[in-house]
């Protein structure tokens, strides 16, 4: 089954306003309303959702984008296929506006035994990974929040993910986090604080272009790669299922392509 799964929708909002990313988590509340109630039941219990959403606009196309993405074939079901039915207007009471839906779109789906075999049974020349944090990312540790990628946290983030939701191809988590940041240096980044608006609070965030490089170690970057591929359904970093950490990942062979 093709559990992760994108689905991306094109919005339109009334001239003059403009929606901040924060907007993300009161269109997932209007989202929850709509789905069954045992699953929304479920998802308020759960610490990890297996899902993500977030809210972008597109410079390169000028289009507002809601993204979502299963990571279990019951919220492709369940959650995704729900939103696919939104209607054409969607009301966010909090703003009192409508916003409107211009097209919606799946992106190819993949399961997670194919996308461990992409990085595990093919060859893997490239030497960094691109991660672009459309919207803000913050991580915790500590109790306190961390607002700067670190590559252990980083990690650690997808790998719970990926071993909670993988039905096979778990990663052996005892300290792989640490040993796949040993394997991994910051190649590049251009991050500015912005910090993400939820119920009131003001959370410490980052936005951004983060570039890792991966050293020689085979098996390790070709873990870390597809680590980072999955990122683009499960978001990094903290609150994803509420509109933070979403990605969009290159792979390349020279840090400048």
């Amino acid at each position: 089954m093709s559990a992760l799964q994108i689905l991306q929708l094109k919005l339109a909002v009334p001239e003059g306003i403009k929606l901040p990313q924060s907007t993300g988590s009161l269109l997932h509340g209007v989202l929850m309303e709509r789905v069954d109630k045992a699953f929304a039941a479920l998802m308020h219990e759960q610490q990890l959702r297996p899902y993500s959403q977030y809210l972008y606009f597109d410079k390169q196309n000028n289009t507002l984008l809601w993204r979502l993405a299963s990571l279990s074939e019951q919220a492709k079901q369940e959650l995704l296929n729900v939103a696919f039915e939104m209607p054409a207007n969607i009301y966010l009471k909090h703003k009192n506006i409508d916003v409107q839906v211009l097209g919606k779109e799946w992106l190819p789906a993949v399961d997670y035994d194919s996308l461990a075999e992409k990085y595990f049974a093919q060859d893997f020349p490239e030497k960094y990974i691109e991660l672009k944090i459309l919207s803000s990312c913050s991580f915790k540790s500590n109790g306190e929040y961390v607002i700067f990628p670190q590559n252990n946290l980083l990690f650690g983030s997808l790998i719970r993910k990926w071993n909670c939701f993988a039905d096979n191809n778990k990663l052996d988590e005892q300290g792989l986090a640490f040993d796949l940041s040993q394997q991994a240096f910051v190649a590049g980044y251009r991050l500015s604080l912005q910090t993400f608006a939820l119920e009131g609070i003001r959370i410490p965030a980052f936005r951004g272009t983060y570039t890792l490089g991966l050293k020689n170690n085979l098996m390790v970057n070709r873990i870390i790669a597809m680590l980072c591929a999955y990122a683009e359904y499960s978001g990094i970093g903290i609150k994803t299922a509420l509109g933070m950490g979403g990605v969009q990942v290159r792979m390349l062979r020279r840090r400048n392509e």
